[in-house]
């Protein structure tokens, strides 16, 4: 009876000896999450204040400058009788969403078949077009730009215009497609290919009809994302569509952009005219926060279905 209640109160003491050393260990772990825990919060919050500053900027100069005449009157040059007059922006806006229509026209398809053909094979020629889609991804627009210079102003003779402006945007914007559609097509459970191949469907079959519409959720959130790129590049365009002061949506015929409009009147002489660029840059800011938070609730909603 003595060894067993010695071996008892051995066993208690190392029981107790362990439990101390696990609740100080513990008590470290939670010490060294809080302060990390601390850390990246302050360094999120320092990541976010030169964005919440500069958004606060624009929204602040930049409302007073949106009224009904800022959206449906064409620029007008001020002068010393009339300095604040400038007109509207609404040819820009035009120009704006006919190059993103126009270079959607021309992405989406290709993104699209590419990003299924990456993600449904696994052959050398899908890994060469994956590393291309990821290569032009990170290529600096202004590339891009030359190149549409290059390839459509110049050698097939179209001059600066809108085809110009919307292939230079829709080679931004290809990577982007590719990228969404490939991991929204891997995203779609095997279980439902495997479903179509047993009922004796051909594999593109199964990819058109069962695979692509379920993955359709995922590739409509990465096309809103490559036109709320699209929309507010400037370099590409700066070289391709010319910025004519007229409103038209032709593809042959020179186009304004809102980002070209903030560029040349930032640089006027008229305070006037250098003040309409925040409400420029307003709509430009709201539109890209609504193609994102658009987006972002499409992904979720697509998440909860396939949970």
């Amino acid at each position: 009876m003595t060894t067993d209640f010695t071996n008892f109160s051995l066993n208690e003491n190392l029981r107790t000896e362990i439990l101390d050393i696990a609740a100080k260990h513990r008590r470290n772990r939670i010490v060294r999450s809080k302060i990390f825990l601390a850390l990246s919060g302050i360094c999120f919050a320092l990541a976010l204040t030169p964005l919440f500053a500069l958004s606060w900027i624009i929204v602040q100069k930049g409302l007073p400058v949106l009224k009904l005449s800022f959206f449906t009157q064409m620029p007008l040059q001020p002068n010393l009788m009339a300095p604040n007059q400038v007109g509207g922006v609404s040819g820009a806006i035009i120009g704006s969403l006919v190059l993103v229509a126009y270079a959607s026209i021309f992405s989406l398809p290709i993104g699209i078949l590419v990003g299924i053909y990456v993600a449904e094979n696994e052959n050398k020629f899908a890994a060469v077009m994956r590393l291309i889609s990821q290569t032009m991804a990170g290529a600096p627009s202004i590339l891009m730009g030359l190149f549409a210079f290059t390839l459509i102003c110049q050698r097939l003779q179209f001059g600066y215009s809108a085809v110009a402006g919307a292939f230079a945007l829709g080679v931004l914007m290809l990577p982007v497609i590719v990228v969404a559609t490939e991991i929204a097509v891997r995203n779609v459970p095997q279980t439902l290919r495997e479903a179509g191949l047993a009922l004796g469907a051909r594999s593109h079959k199964v990819s058109l009809r069962i695979v692509l519409p379920s993955a359709a959720p995922g590739i409509l959130t990465g096309a809103v994302l490559a036109m709320s790129r699209a929309i507010g590049e400037a370099a590409p365009v700066l070289f391709t569509i010319g910025g004519s002061s007229f409103l038209t949506w032709k593809p042959g015929d020179q186009v304004n952009a809102l980002p070209i409009a903030i560029f040349n009147n930032s640089r006027s002489q008229w305070p006037s005219q250098r003040q309409e660029v925040f409400g420029i840059a307003l709509v430009l800011l709201i539109f890209v926060f609504s193609a994102n938070f658009i987006s972002k609730i499409v992904m979720s909603r697509q998440q909860k279905k396939t949970r």
